[in-house]
């Protein structure tokens, strides 16, 4: 106490801040760089042990923070110009968190609704995605059965003015932060359709929105079932649930005997939702994640409090490295557990998990808190930041590896089974599937949105549906050609004649699904994807036979070394 006391009494005299003439934004940015730096416990400071083993050439965090003051009291006595001080320590404090990890992150009171929408998943608006395009904004893609598609604006659709404010020239986060509002308001909408000259004006009522974690499931085949689940939201365990049930009481006689949970690129989120998604294959009262952090009350463990929904169905679960976190956790735990075949590419390796802290005047620190560890006892973390930084600061490297720990000073750990698993760098899949890359061309049509305005105008020619026959491939690669000059198909040293007909299939694919975009939304562009998704269609494969299955979850046959089953771990 004496401690918090000393260093409030140096804040407020040392540093002489005329806080009365700084607005309450500037002196709760002050108020929060002092409470990041110098308090100890929650705060964060250093305590004596750790100061007097850090090096002796580095100032201490209490030093840094008179050099601060006195910095900060120079530039508003003597700089030249007016400062924005609000603009400067959010930079600053943002700068210093950065030097942490990537998942520290301070938001203003401004940005706490961001926060929640990322948590939520919801939000006040009209139900679409945009995207810059030239001086104008344009809806990408609107959500069905919400504002935006209910009053018909369609994918293409250029943004000129709200409520009579001109929005050309004005960038993407502009123009959403007045499409956003409360619910229940209104506003007027002008914007410009493709293919047309005159501007059409229409009257939107926001309302809240709702993300679904489960954007789309259901059937690959008469026994196997499907669910995407996208991210970690506070609803997607029922999400799930909702899904698991309807496809589990099907009456038109599908069988649900195996299921696919689609994890890829899910960047994760609350891990409360991947326990009890978990919980509802596994038996009740099973240890899903425990979470260590530098202060043992912090510690948690995380075990199934409900009875499985589904215990006895196969489970496929598909990852790459774009699944992190709760990702992890959900399919780490299953495979630690025997419970499910893990599909895909090796995950992102997230294994710090992060909690909020309350600041001065209304704003949010998000801190990493702890390391989580799955049933078998392995941490997944692939990077040690504390070395990075230490790196960074002695040698000035910033490689991208920089900080990864070698596959060579990983443990050994076993599941349940007595499968041999590893910690330090995400969650190995027992059946590994690269990504299959798309093709150059199809990725230089899909960044100059070829392939978006060439929908937008078959959107505008037909009242249902075309498929992409011949004839309007044909009609597209005419376009294509015809407009190559003063773009990257230009600069490209292929023979994009022979590439468009080479690669037809690959790309007649990514037009049927961007018209399946125009006409069905969300749930038949993925619904269209998955007739090709080469993953998909193997985890189908092994679900439908029980042998490989069994077997890949097995015990193995060798004798297991229980001596290597746990790694001494240290926070």
């Amino acid at each position: 106490m004496r401690h918090i006391i000393k260093n409030i009494t140096i804040f407020a005299t040392y540093y002489n801040i005329k806080m009365k003439g700084l607005t309450m934004g500037k002196r709760a940015l002050l108020w929060c760089i002092f409470m990041l730096t110098c308090l100890p416990g929650q705060a964060g400071a250093q305590s004596a042990t750790e100061e007097k083993t850090s090096s002796d050439n580095r100032l201490d965090a209490q030093q840094y923070m008179e050099i601060l003051g006195a910095a900060i009291r120079t530039l508003q006595n003597h700089y030249v110009d007016s400062v924005d001080w609000s603009r400067i320590l959010t930079a600053g404090i943002d700068a210093m968190l950065n030097e942490l990890d990537p998942y520290t992150e301070f938001y203003t009171e401004k940005d706490r609704s961001e926060f929640q929408t990322m948590t939520t998943g919801e939000y006040a608006g009209i139900g679409a995605i945009i995207m810059q395009m030239g001086d104008t904004v344009c809806v990408s893609e609107p959500y069905d059965k919400m504002p935006a598609s209910e009053v018909g604006l369609w994918a293409g659709d250029r943004i000129l003015a709200i409520d009579g404010e001109s929005m050309i020239k004005k960038g993407s986060s502009y123009v959403s932060e007045h499409l956003r509002g409360q619910p229940n308001t209104s506003f007027e909408l002008t914007y410009l359709r493709p293919g047309t000259s005159e501007p059409s004006k229409v009257t939107i009522v926001r309302r809240k929105i709702v993300i679904d974690a489960v954007p789309y499931y259901g059937w690959m085949n008469d026994s196997i079932g499907y669910i995407l689940l996208n991210n970690f939201t506070d609803k997607a365990a029922l999400d799930v649930q909702n899904a698991l049930l309807d496809l589990n009481g099907a009456t038109d006689g599908h069988r649900l005997k195996g299921l696919v949970l689609d994890l890829r690129s899910n960047p994760g989120g609350l891990i409360d939702e991947a326990v009890k998604i978990v919980g509802m294959f596994v038996e009740k009262g099973s240890m899903v994640v425990e979470t260590k952090a530098k202060l043992k009350e912090w510690n948690s463990t995380y075990r199934t409090n409900t009875p499985p929904v589904m215990p006895d169905v196969k489970l496929a679960v598909l990852i790459n490295r774009s699944s992190a976190s709760a990702s992890e956790i959900t399919s780490g735990a299953l495979q630690d557990l025997d419970r499910a075949v893990v599909m895909g590419e090796r995950s992102y390796g997230k294994g710090l998990v992060q909690s909020t802290r309350p600041l001065p005047y209304n704003t949010l620190i998000k801190l990493t808190s702890a390391k989580y560890y799955i049933p078998s006892g392995r941490c997944i973390q692939a990077i040690d930041y504390q070395a990075k930084r230490v790196a960074r600061w002695e040698a000035g490297e910033d490689a991208p590896d920089l900080g990864r720990i070698p596959d060579s000073l990983t443990y050994i750990f076993h599941t349940k089974a007595g499968r041999e698993v590893r910690d330090g760098g995400g969650i190995k899949p027992d059946i590994e599937r690269k990504n299959v890359p798309m093709s150059n061309l199809r990725y230089y049509l899909q960044r100059e949105n070829r392939l978006f305005h060439f929908a937008n105008k078959l959107r505008g020619e037909y009242k249902e549906m075309p498929v992409i026959d011949d004839s309007i491939y044909a009609r597209f690669c005419r376009e294509a050609i015809a407009t190559r000059r003063d773009t990257a198909l230009l600069l490209m040293k292929i023979d994009l004649e022979h590439d468009l007909d080479s690669l037809r299939d690959e790309i007649k694919q990514s037009l049927q699904e961007e018209m399946e975009m125009r006409y069905h939304f969300r749930r038949g562009f993925i619904r269209s994807n998955l007739t090709c998704d080469s993953l998909v269609i193997d985890a189908v494969q092994l679900l439908g036979d029980e042998v490989r299955y069994k077997e890949i979850l097995s015990t193995p046959k060798q004798k297991i070394n229980k001596s290597k089953k746990k790694k001494k771990t240290t926070l």
